[in-house]
């Protein structure tokens, strides 16, 4: 009972005293019921402090423990990446090139089986709407309008843009024919577009990115034929405009 024990004890030791020296016959006979009544309430309220308090301590050391390891250098730091971050990542096909990935959400089809592919479609093409007409966001919103696609998009820079996976079926041949007599080109090709108006010259930069894509290309597949779009829709199609074939490796 600890020290209030104690003093009860004493209390009521000197309680009895006073009765026994003044006879008893003054006063009730003392009852010590609801003093432990008393005793055992403040004994519970007691020990609930002492809970509480310890909870608070607790609480306190977890608060603390949490701030320092916030505060700590070793503390994960978490950033968001935004899409347009993810969409230009940069991805190294080989030693020799990145591609940058630019994903469209349509003008493509997942085949049901692995594609065999052989053949690489050259395109030409640029944003008839925009006020540059080599704008990469401009040409993939016009791709987007008109439900058409190419695996690759390369820009005056020479840099490549990855627009389809390889493993898909990019709808950028449309009514085509092989000279060997195939059809549905777009079954077991890759386009790949090039900037470039009608009047205009391809770069040095885009000769060499689409040389080292073909090169690598024919590294994952058996690449047996490298055309224009002109050669598997003659009358329908003129591009890749102004293309220097002689620079093609």
């Amino acid at each position: 009972m600890g020290l209030i024990g104690s003093l009860i004890t004493v209390l009521l030791a000197v309680l009895g005293a006073g009765y026994f020296f003044f006879g008893g016959s003054s006063s009730a006979p003392l009852t010590v019921t609801n003093d432990m009544s008393l005793l055992a309430t403040y004994e519970g309220l007691h020990r609930y402090e002492e809970v509480r308090d310890q909870a608070l301590d607790v609480k306190d050391l977890v608060q603390e423990n949490v701030k320092e390891t916030m505060d700590s250098a070793d503390a994960p730091v978490l950033s968001e990446v935004s899409e347009t971050e993810k969409a230009t990542a940069p991805e190294k096909e080989n030693s020799a090139i990145q591609i940058m990935n630019r994903l469209m959400n349509s003008g493509f089809s997942v085949p049901g089986k692995p594609r065999t592919i052989d053949t690489v479609v050259l395109h030409s093409s640029y944003d008839l709407n925009g006020t540059d007409p080599y704008s990469v966001s401009g040409i993939i919103k016009e791709y987007e309008d008109y439900g058409v696609s190419a695996h690759y998009l390369i820009d005056r820079k020479g840099s490549i843009y990855r627009l389809v996976e390889n493993k898909n079926v990019a709808y950028h041949a449309g009514v085509s024919k092989m000279p060997d007599g195939r059809q549905n080109v777009n079954d077991f090709s890759i386009g790949i577009e090039l900037m470039n108006t009608q009047t205009g010259k391809f770069t040095g930069a885009q000769y060499d990115a689409v040389n080292n894509l073909i090169a690598s290309l024919k590294k994952q597949y058996p690449i047996k034929f490298v055309v224009g779009h002109s050669d598997i829709a003659p009358g329908r199609k003129t591009d890749p405009w102004n293309f220097d074939w002689k620079k093609v490796k």
